[in-house]
This record gives C-alpha cells, sequence and structure tokens, in this order.
C-alpha cells in the first residue's frame, strides 16, 4: 500500500466524530424515521418503498458527509504546512491528489455498507443480490461528485472556514436535495431549486437502481457535470495556492 495513502487514511479513518456523522448517524436516521414515519406508509408494499427509498437517500447522505468531510482536511494540511512539505519531496504533486481522491472515495464505503446492512436486516428491505451490488457500486462511483466538492472547498478557505462551510453546504446539499424530506413533499419552488443541486440527483441514481432499472441518462450526465465543474475549480483553485496558507 502506498505509505502516503496509509498515513492520510489512518488521519481521517480513526476520528472518531467523523465515523459517527457518516457513519452511525445515517443508519439511525435510516432505522428511526422508517420505524416512525413508515407506520404512516399503508399497506406491506408501500411500507417496503417507503423504506427502500428512504435506504437510498439515507446512504446518499452518509456517503455525502463522508466525503465533504474526508477531503476538508486540505485546509488543515495548507495552514499547518504539510501540502507545502510535500511539494518539496520527491512525491509527485499529481499522487498527492490521486491520494485525497482515493482517501475520500474510500472513505464513503463504510456508511454505503452500513445503512445498506440495516436497510436489509432491520427495515427489511428486500431487493436481488445484483441490484445490492449495483446501489452500492452506483452510489460509491457518484460520491466522487462531493469528493472534488471537498477538495474546492478545502484549497479555497483557511481551516477555520472551511470547517463551517462544510457544515452548511452538508446541511444545504441534504435539506434541499431532498434526502431528509421527499422531494414530493417540497413546494414547487423549493422542488425546482432541488433540480438545480447535485445531492438530489445523486440520490436519484441510488433510487433507479434500487427500483431495478438503471440510472436514468439526465441523473448521470448532471452529476457528471457537477463533478467535472467542481474538479475544475478545485485543480484551479490549488494550482493558485498550492504552496501558500489562505490568510484568515
Amino acid at each position: 500500500m502506498n505509505p502516503l495513502f496509509a498515513f492520510q487514511l489512518r488521519r481521517v479513518g480513526r476520528n472518531r466524530q467523523f465515523l459517527f456523522f457518516t457513519v452511525l448517524m445515517p443508519a439511525l436516521f435510516t432505522v428511526f424515521f422508517t420505524k416512525v414515519f413508515g407506520g404512516f406508509a399503508g399497506d406491506a408494499a408501500d411500507r417496503q418503498a417507503y423504506a427502500t427509498t428512504y435506504m437510498v437517500s439515507m446512504m446518499a447522505y452518509g456517503a455525502l458527509g463522508a466525503a465533504l468531510g474526508a477531503t476538508i482536511r486540505v485546509s488543515f494540511d495548507r495552514a499547518s504546512g504539510w501540502l507545502r512539505q510535500l511539494r518539496i519531496t520527491p512525491v509527485p504533486t499529481s499522487s498527492v491528489v490521486a491520494v485525497d481522491v482515493a482517501v475520500g472515495m474510500l472513505l464513503t464505503l463504510p456508511g454505503l455498507v452500513v445503512v445498506a446492512a440495516v436497510g436489509r436486516f432491520v427495515n427489511g428491505v428486500d431487493l436481488p443480490p445484483l441490484t445490492w451490488a449495483a446501489l452500492v457500486a452506483v452510489l460509491w462511483l457518484g460520491s466522487g461528485a462531493f469528493v472534488a466538492l471537498g477538495l474546492l472547498v478545502g484549497h479555497a478557505l483557511d481551516e477555520k472556514a472551511a470547517g463551517g462551510a462544510i457544515g452548511i453546504l452538508g446541511t444545504i446539499l441534504a435539506a434541499l436535495g431532498g434526502l431528509w424530506v421527499p422531494v414530493q413533499l417540497f413546494p414547487e419552488a423549493l422542488r425546482a431549486v432541488a433540480h438545480t443541486l447535485p445531492s438530489y440527483w445523486y440520490a436519484e441514481l441510488g433510487r433507479d437502481v434500487a427500483a431495478g432499472g438503471a440510472p436514468a441518462p439526465l441523473a448521470v450526465l448532471a452529476l457528471a457535470g457537477f463533478a467535472a465543474a467542481f474538479a475544475l475549480l478545485a485543480a484551479a483553485v490549488a494550482q493558485r495556492r498550492a504552496l501558500h496558507a489562505v490568510a484568515g
């Protein structure tokens, strides 16, 4: 294993707060909301559909938070001089970026798997084995958009501002993207807002797969567009500020 990758992975993975908010909390939300509100869903088929939909939303919520939380450390690395130190070592810049992306992507997996397991064994969500595998795979790949967003914020802001910005950004993406409350219950104006957010299209990928189909092309294109835009902006900001801490 790449030593830098192992080091960065340990730094984030041993953070108990990170694990709580990205793995345990989405799993608890899945149980709580399906048990509380699932009873109003009507017959068994309606309850199953509700449990499946909410499970996918919480998988998306946990992965989104993990991707942002795992990459926000870039702001702390820049402020502490760690990024400067890496730039003067033989480690290529491309390798440093690749490690940041790999760590962010890998740390979205635990939340996806745990919430899926809760959906299956606690709430009785019944999907074919291939659908389960496809659901986790699609949401894992889609989380790359939020890894890029986290790198953008981490490079653009100082360490104090970045932490607060990630918290606010994650809340906005989850609330207005329909991860906490179904978009169908939103007023018309908020539904329009939801369709402009990457979190909405991200969850749509999972819902399409959970329903037994392939992700809708529009959802794939929308999320890919967000991912490309975030990645390009992150690269531009990182290039301009690679060796300098951002003034507070």
